[in-house]
């Protein structure tokens, strides 16, 4: 999916409606922006009507991506613990569309906190792109943000996957008191 092609349409198509947008990017976009994985879609806060909808429906028929029920702009969120207007970089900047994009530090706390099996693999390539070398980072990442719902083993899982088991078996060697959580 080409998301200049996507963001110059839609500035086009706010354009005409003189409507000023701004998204902020989280979760999957975020990734593949770094090269880290594919998505079909972009997640992002923005101010939703119903003509902001009807246009991005618009674009994808035109550039045939994204469906009635899964587009390819959602706002549709769900529970960000992370969003920080300060935590955010411009990606995308046009007379009627403005594109931020959050940091990989906010998409790795909302992974943490969200910790879901399905996240692991992605916490595990961020801890490699941030050059985080101990789970003790987001084990206090986990303790600030999920108010004790998230799942330490999560952590463990990805750093086991990021570094190794053999790696992780040290940590665990030095923290043995962590081995409850497996």
């Amino acid at each position: 999916m080409n998301y200049d092609k996507l963001f110059t349409r839609l500035n086009e198509k706010l354009s005409e409606n003189n409507i000023h947008l701004s998204l902020q990017c989280v979760g999957g976009f975020v990734l593949e922006y770094h090269g880290l994985k594919a998505t079909e879609d972009i997640d992002a806060f923005y101010e939703s009507t119903s003509k902001v909808e009807e246009i991005i429906a618009e674009i994808g028929q035109e550039f045939h991506v994204g469906t009635v029920n899964e587009p390819w702009l959602s706002h549709s969120i769900g529970q960000i613990m992370s969003f920080s207007e300060q935590d955010r970089v411009l990606i995308f900047k046009a007379s009627h569309l403005d594109v931020y994009l959050s940091s990989l530090q906010s998409v790795l706390i909302d992974k943490i906190q969200a910790g879901r099996e399905k996240d692991v693999p992605d916490i595990a390539q961020i801890m490699k792109k941030l050059k985080i070398k101990s789970p003790d980072t987001l084990l206090d990442l986990l303790e600030d943000y999920s108010e004790g719902t998230s799942d330490p083993a999560v952590v463990l899982e990805a750093y086991s996957i990021a570094y190794g088991k053999e790696a992780l078996k040290n940590y665990l060697r030095e923290k043995p008191e962590l081995l409850r959580l497996l």
